[in-house]
Formats: C-alpha cells, structure tokens, sequence
C-alpha cells in the first residue's frame, strides 16, 4: 500500500474507542498485506465508518463497503486481492417477531452469551420476522445456543443464503417549532422536555449529533444532521417549512420507528 503512515492516522483520532477500533483495521490491513489475500473489518459504527473511509480513500488497495445503503447504521469493509464470497464471512439468523419483544431485547439476548458486540451488525424486523446479521461463525454460536424472549426459548434459524435488504427503514414524520437551530432547542424539542432538562441531557453525553458526542449546547444543527438522544429516540433533521408569526421555525424530522 501507498502512503501508508499508521501514526499519522492514529493521531486523527480523538475519540479512544474509535481509535482502538481503527488501531485494529490498520493492523489487519498490515498483515494482509503480508499474509492474506482478504481481510474483513468488525462492524464499524456510523463514527467509526467516518473515520475508517477517510483513511482507506487514501490507500491504493480493492476494498467493498457490504451495508452501504443509508438504511444500515452498521458497514463491514472488505479488503481483498481476488474474488471473495460474503458467505466466507458473514451469516443471518432470522427468527419470528414476538409480543414486546423489541431491538434492546435481542441485543441483550445476544450480548449475554459473551459475544463482542462489534461482531453484531443492524438488528432488522422485516414484517413479522427479524433478522441479525453477524460475522461468522457468530450466527452458528447464536443457532447452537439460542436466544430467549421473557424467558421462553427463541426458535432461530440460520440462513443459507446472504441477502442485504433495501428500503427498509421505517420514520414517522414530525414537525417540531423551535426558537433557534442550537443543540438544546432541538433536544428540548424532541425529547418534549424544558430547555434546562435539555442541557442536563447534552452535559451528560446522553445526546450525540451525527453519531458523536457533543456536550456543546450552542452547536448549530443542520438539515439531514442525525440526533440521537438515549431513552427517546433518534432523528433526522428535515427542512425548515416555514416560520411562525414569532419567528421560530417549524422543521420538518423524522424519528427512526426503531434503533440500537
């Protein structure tokens, strides 16, 4: 690979988690460059995908981006040198939807059993089924020990066939009025709260804009800007309609129907 220069990467990276996660895509990129001929990253989170992109756009390697539609939160990266199969690395588990049972629930389920969670990718329901996506052999240990739902076994199947959905993701449509376009004005909006709770939610790192932490209440956000806010939920910020009489601004959201 050209241009490598794995420190100056590094030094990118302020986040310690990403960098950790990051750290650990440039070593599999070094020794596949020494040994294999394919070499496939963990599920990268939205940040962690941020920062992974912005180094391999700079390399002179083959990759592939599997979940690059917008619908997924989570991407694999492939790395190779000749023809791969995702079959080599990748499986689904699906199994029926059941009363209550929610995204926070499977997660837990499949946590439980000492998986990594990076080794999980999006969790989907499908009309009445849903489906799991994880790096293999994750999916067999997942068939082999099975999951519980309040506390009744999960009848799980392993699939044979790789397939990615599309156009899956569901929103609801809101409007929210809110006074300016700071951080806390759409928190306190979304979350239904006062603007004193608002800042008590972005002071203690349950809000995080595009995917980030940010603990700065005056930042400015924007349209198609992703706001996540633990226990209530994650958006995407639409247009302006229109303002109002008093000059605030109706803005159009979207709230993600589920998410983890």
């Amino acid at each position: 690979m050209k241009n490598f220069n794995k420190i100056e990467f590094l030094d990118k990276v302020n986040n310690i988690e990403v960098k950790k996660t990051i750290n650990k895509l440039l070593d599999g990129l070094i020794s596949m460059e020494k040994r294999k001929n394919i070499y496939v990253s963990d599920f990268l989170t939205p940040l962690e995908f941020s920062f992974a992109y912005k180094i391999i756009s700079k390399l002179d390697i083959d990759y592939d981006i599997i979940f690059k539609n917008e619908d997924y939160d989570r991407k694999l990266i492939v790395f190779y040198k000749q023809d791969y199969d995702l079959k080599n690395f990748l499986e689904i588990i699906k199994f029926k939807d059941l009363d209550n049972m929610e995204h926070r629930n499977i997660l837990g389920n499949i946590l439980h059993l000492g998986i990594n969670r990076e080794k999980i990718g999006d969790i989907i329901k499908i009309e009445n089924y849903w489906y799991v996506y994880c790096l293999k052999p994750i999916g067999k240990f997942i068939f082999s020990n099975g999951i519980k739902h309040l506390k009744q076994d999960v009848e799980v199947q392993l699939l044979d066939d790789i397939f990615i959905f599309e156009n899956f993701r569901e929103f609801s449509n809101e409007k929210i009025i809110v006074s300016s376009f700071r951080l806390d004005c759409f928190v306190k909006e979304l979350s239904k709260t006062s603007r004193e709770v608002s800042k008590k939610l972005i002071k203690n790192s349950y809000v995080k804009l595009n995917y980030n932490e940010c603990n700065d209440f005056d930042k400015k956000v924007s349209s198609d800007d992703i706001i996540s806010i633990r226990k209530v939920g994650k958006f995407k910020v639409g247009v302006v309609e229109r303002t109002t009489k008093k000059d605030k601004y109706i803005v159009n959201v979207k709230r993600y129907k589920w998410f983890i």
